[in-house]
């Protein structure tokens, strides 16, 4: 009778599976600012650089402001180079 129940509880014991440890939710990536130093050529900007951020955020930020439309007056107002912010999420 006692190794009948000791080989019970020792098969329960093998199947009892511990619950599972709760996952932490993943966090967004927050908004981070990087500074673009930019040339302002007609409706554009080229040859931008990201001044105070490297790797994915430097790359968002550089890709971000080669697509900025610049409008003609700015343009004409503010020849040469230029800095702008531009708030990206990696």
């Amino acid at each position: 009778m006692f190794l009948s129940v000791l080989a019970a509880a020792a098969v329960i014991s093998s199947s009892y599976v511990s619950p599972a440890a709760p996952i932490a939710p993943v966090a967004p990536a927050a908004p981070q600012a990087v500074l673009v130093d930019c040339q302002v050529t007609g409706a554009n900007l080229t040859d931008c650089k990201a001044l105070d951020a490297d790797g994915a955020p430097a790359a968002e930020a550089v890709k971000l402001a080669a697509q900025v439309e610049v409008p003609e007056a700015f343009a004409l107002a503010n020849p040469g180079r230029i800095v702008i912010k531009m708030t990206v999420t990696p």
